[in-house]
Order: structure tokens, then C-alpha cells, then sequence
């Protein structure tokens, strides 16, 4: 079954996303510029693919491998990428400690970025279309929210539309429009894909927030996050004029100070 709601958790010291609902062609197609080179972090090393003779870690190299392995059906996904294939042999044995428990574990230990590597991601598969990613410049995964809102819109807006009709096109967001939702992103927002409607030849998006839990989001089910969960925003796409708006419903849930 099509996964019908996006799920976003901000934790802003270390620039973690957690999120369902994204999925890794999201990320290729949001993305600035497709990593080049990437580490895997997989607890089984493959050998049918490249392993690095200093950590013994299957690396995939060039833009065009890279994402087909991010869209093939390999299982879980763990990596991390890196700039320069030089920068592995400088690895010591406690940085490759950390990349093992990033990969066990799936969360950090140090820190998730590398001056060694110099990465600007670290991309962790936690099972059930949830992903932990480590973005170095937050901007990046704006993008990639951007291209996932778009995706879902257009799935969920098509899929109550008459079968042999042709299915409609979302243009997209404008760049700023996302990171209204920066003050609350780290309370945790849904993008409720299947509460919207269409409503005078507007499709409207509800966008709640959470109910409060002392349980850890990966541990929470599709119930739990929306049990109590508030709505405080509107995506609104115009389907003559092509346009997206955002609308605050709740402005107590916002800093209106931090909003750009």
C-alpha cells in the first residue's frame, strides 16, 4: 500500500531528518548535486560490489552508479559519502569504529560529519519507509521535502480522479515555502496526504504537528503520531493558476520571529 502521509523530525544540533514517507528518489531528485562517491554501511559487505581494501566497506563511485544503487532494490540502504577515494586510506581505527556504529546502531556516536571524508550526507534505512539523514547544510533537504510533497500531491490528487483521465501535474513549491515550518519542525509535522481535499479547484494539504509522546518517533505508529495531532498549516495548490500557497491556521504553534 502506497505510504499516503509524510512524517518530518528535526533534531537541529546535529542536522538529523527523521522522516517516512521520503524516499530515495526524493533525495536523488532533490538534491543539489548527486553524491559522487559513497561508503556503504551495511552490516554485510557485498561481493558483487567494490570493497575498500582500508575499511572493507563496499564503496560506489561516479554520480551515475551511485544512483542507480540508491533506487535498486538492495534492502536497506547505510552510507556515507566522501569526496576524494584518498580520503578512506586516512581513516584511522577509531574513525572506522564510527562509521560501524552509525551503521549498527543507526544514529552517530562522534559526529556524523567527517573532515577526512568532508560528506555532506549520511543516509541510514531504519526499516517500515523510515530513513534517518544527516544533512550538512540544511537547505538540501528542503529541496528534497519539496520534491516529495510534489510527488505525494500528485499521487494522492490523481488516485481520486476518473481512471482514464490524464493524470495532473503539480508544479513546484516555491524555494522558500517549506522553511516556513522551521520553527516546528522540530516538535515533528505531518503532511497529511490523506486528509486533503479539493475545494474550489484548490487541493488542500493539512499540515499537523504531533501529539506530544515520550516515545522516540522511530517507535511510534501511523495511530500514535496522529492521535491528538493538531493541524497548523494548509498547503494549498490552485489547479488553474498553478500555484502553491501556505497558510497558517495555528500561529500560536509558530515563532512568528523566526519565520522568513
Amino acid at each position: 500500500m502506497r505510504d499516503d502521509y509524510i512524517f518530518v523530525h528535526l533534531e537541529s544540533i546535529v542536522n538529523l531528518i527523521y522522516s517516512r514517507g521520503i524516499t530515495a528518489n526524493d533525495f536523488l531528485k532533490g538534491v543539489l548535486q548527486i553524491p559522487t562517491n559513497i561508503l556503504l554501511l551495511n552490516r554485510e559487505v557485498s561481493d558483487d560490489l567494490t570493497i575498500d581494501n582500508h575499511t572493507f566497506l563496499n564503496e560506489i563511485n561516479g554520480a551515475k552508479k551511485v544512483s542507480e544503487y540508491l533506487i535498486g532494490n538492495h534492502g536497506p540502504r547505510n552510507w556515507i559519502d566522501f569526496s576524494q577515494r584518498d580520503a578512506l586510506s586516512e581513516l584511522t581505527p577509531a574513525d572506522i569504529a564510527n562509521l560501524l556504529y552509525m551503521g549498527h546502531m543507526k544514529t552517530h556516536n562522534d559526529t556524523p560529519f567527517s573532515y577526512k571524508l568532508q560528506n555532506d550526507y549520511v543516509y541510514l534505512d531504519i526499516g517500515e519507509n523510515q530513513v534517518k539523514t544527516y544533512y550538512r547544510r540544511l537547505k538540501n533537504f528542503y529541496l528534497v521535502l519539496n520534491q516529495s510533497i510534489i510527488r505525494h500531491a500528485e499521487q494522492a490528487y490523481n488516485e481520486h480522479r476518473i481512471v482514464f483521465r490524464r493524470g495532473n501535474k503539480f508544479a513546484e513549491l516555491p524555494a522558500g515555502m517549506v522553511r516556513q515550518l522551521i520553527p516546528v519542525l522540530g516538535e515533528g509535522l505531518i503532511f497529511a496526504f490523506d486528509q486533503a481535499f479539493e475545494q474550489d479547484r484548490e487541493y488542500r494539504i493539512p499540515i499537523l504537528i504531533a501529539s506530544d509522546s515520550n516515545l522516540a518517533p522511530t517507535l511510534r505508529s501511523k495511530d500514535s503520531l496522529y492521535n491528538n495531532a493538531q493541524q497548523i498549516a494548509i498547503l494549498k495548490y490552485n489547479l488553474r493558476s498553478k500555484h502553491w500557497h501556505f497558510i497558517i491556521t495555528n500561529p500560536q504553534a509558530f515563532d512568528a520571529d523566526a519565520l522568513y
